[in-house]
């Protein structure tokens, strides 16, 4: 019984506890928010939603704005004194001032002196009409002697009130309301742009996707700089109407204009033009568009946008191209002619289209492609004629063949000043560009660049002896359960970490600078009493190659180099041996 009885309690509270939750729910809030928005609603000056007004006029004493919303759009328009677009965020702005007026006070139920609060003679009312209801007048006066408050009036009823706002925000001129929008068109639909400044014209045409200069020079363009170019005209403002019907704009410099500006979007069959022309003040200048064709100002900046250099707006890329999408790469040197070709089964790798050719230094092939893509031009010529640049003939092309079966090909012409530059011409736009000698050099290589210079060619795993001979002292390595330890001159296991693997990976690196005939070597080589031979054996002591590296010899400073079994002599860099082990305590462990 008396676990039933707390039962009942328990349900009867739960039920107390939900009929509370339902009175406040339904009753207490819902009256709550009434009498707030009451309240609010009570202390509004104006009784409207800024959506519901159609129009509204500001009266002054020096004439009356009317201001009309377009049905269709809802966007606003003014009709009078000049039925020209108006600037929707600044006309919503004075309407939403209004809209969220509040009473401060009534100041005087029934006023004896209008004049007083500089309401007898306003200079100011806002004549608002509705979609639905009936049109409310309010008259501005003059602002409270204290605090930030203005006397205000609605011009069908007596009474005088104070509210908390400034008259000028209120108080918006011809030149506020109006639309300042100095170009209107849309940055991607542009299919041309001609730009005048003074005697020089630039002009870019869009192509598909791409742009392309054809004034002063032919060249690519840069699709990103042109579009930051139209994207920062298109946000340009107008700061001053000047004149609506200009009659004179010789003293204005707009006839001839400082620049001239067309833009044309050819699929909407719009055009824009602009000329830009005497300084209006330090920080603006006198400009007239096309239509309408007023007289307005505009900032310094789109001064400066408009005078850049046509350099900007090229595409300063010398090729563009993605790595992975390149098939085939030629390089012409006079008669001598390169051809290389990816290598289908090897990622990275490349061979030569003719195998007889031999081997293809990869590295070489790739570090070409990554030099290409990071080559920028610094200038471009002013004229297209190739002979002046030794262009009509070039005597070195490279040529990169894209997988889509693309081609694209960079000619190189006469030096320039001072050997620092060359002109070079790509067939992409057909310009005449310099390069400087740097780069020039990393582009245009000699034949025997491409060619795998390694020395010694072997699989590092297979290696189970390596061999230093020196003419005083041979060291030799040998590798025991993956581990290399010196056996000559001494035995020592205790080595330095990687040891032998820093020698392998020397050897497997090392590359010739020239490789010669033995008939075209003077006598002395240096390799008769060698300064260093290298041995490599697999485990069954099978020789995996080896390099006979001669002595220094005057007036040469590259060492002469033979491989064992090639009657060829190869001549190398003497910083290439470094790495080479001379002395004991380069094996010791704990040597410095």
């Amino acid at each position: 019984m008396k676990f039933r009885s707390t039962l009942w309690n328990t349900l009867w509270l739960i039920l107390v506890f939900i009929a509370l939750g339902l009175y406040l729910a339904l009753v207490e809030v819902p009256t709550a928010e009434k009498k707030d928005a009451e309240e609010t609603r009570s202390k509004q000056v104006l009784h409207f939603k800024v959506e519901e007004v159609e129009e509204f006029d500001l009266i002054k004493p020096s004439g009356t704005i009317k201001i009309k919303r377009n049905p269709e759009n809802a966007r606003w328009n003014i009709a009078e004194p000049l039925g020209v677009p108006g600037e929707d965020s600044v006309i919503n702005q004075l309407l939403l001032v209004l809209e969220e007026a509040r009473i401060t006070r009534v100041v005087d139920e029934e006023p004896k002196s209008l004049a007083d609060f500089g309401l007898k003679d306003p200079t100011l009312q806002i004549a608002l009409r509705f979609k639905t209801g009936e049109p409310q007048t309010l008259l501005v006066g003059d602002a409270s002697p204290l605090g930030h408050d203005t006397y205000i009036k609605l011009a069908d009823e007596q009474r005088v009130l104070l509210s908390f706002f400034d008259k000028s925000q209120l108080d918006a001129s011809l030149n506020d309301l109006r639309n300042k929008t100095l170009l209107d068109f849309v940055a991607r639909d542009v299919t041309a742009v001609d730009l005048k400044f003074g005697k020089d014209t630039q002009r870019f045409v869009k192509e598909g996707e791409d742009w392309k200069l054809t004034a002063p020079v032919n060249a690519l363009g840069d699709a990103d700089e042109i579009s930051n170019f139209l994207s920062n005209i298109r946000s340009e403002r107008i700061e001053t109407f000047v004149s609506e019907t200009p009659e004179e704009v010789v003293p204005l410099g707009l006839n001839p204009p400082r620049i001239l500006l067309k833009i044309q979007a050819e699929k909407a069959k719009q055009s824009w033009t602009l000329k830009i022309g005497k300084p209006y003040d330090e920080h603006s200048f006198y400009a007239q568009r096309g239509q309408p064709d007023n007289i307005v100002t505009v900032s310094e900046s789109l001064v400066d946008t408009l005078s850049k250099n046509p350099l900007s707006f090229m595409e300063k890329s010398l090729i563009t191209f993605r790595e992975e999408d390149v098939a085939a790469i030629e390089s012409r040197d006079g008669k001598e002619t390169v051809h290389v070709v990816r290598d289908p089964g090897t990622r990275g790798q490349w061979k030569f289209k003719n195998p007889e050719n031999g081997s293809v230094d990869s590295a070489t092939v790739n570090t070409l492609l990554l030099d290409l893509q990071e080559a920028q031009i610094e200038k471009f010529a002013p004229t297209k004629q190739l002979k002046l640049f030794g262009l009509d003939a070039p005597q070195k092309e490279l040529s990169i063949f894209k997988k889509d079966g693309s081609k694209a090909t960079l000619q190189l012409g006469n030096t320039g000043k001072n050997q620092q530059y060359s002109f070079v011409t790509r067939s992409v736009d057909q310009s005449v560009f310099e390069l400087d000698a740097k780069t020039v050099s990393k582009i245009f290589r000699p034949r025997g660049d491409f060619k795998d210079k390694k020395l010694l060619k072997f699989d590092p795993e297979r290696v189970a002896r390596i061999l230093i001979e020196y003419p005083d002292k041979t060291f030799e390595l040998d590798k025991q359960d993956n581990q290399w330890v010196l056996i000559q001159p001494e035995e020592l296991d205790d080595l330095k970490p990687f040891v032998g693997k820093d020698v392998l990976w020397t050897l497997n690196n090392l590359e010739y600078v020239t490789k010669l005939n033995s008939k075209e070597v003077a006598e002395e080589t240096g390799l008769e009493k060698s300064r260093l031979t290298l041995t490599l054996r697999d485990r069954d002591n099978h020789s995996l190659g080896q390099l006979k590296i001669g002595q220094p010899v005057k007036g040469q400073p590259l060492l002469y180099s033979q491989l064992a079994g090639d009657p060829a002599l190869y001549q190398i860099r003497d910083r290439t041996l470094s790495e080479i082990p001379d002395s004991l305590d380069r094996f010791r462990k704990n040597a410095r």
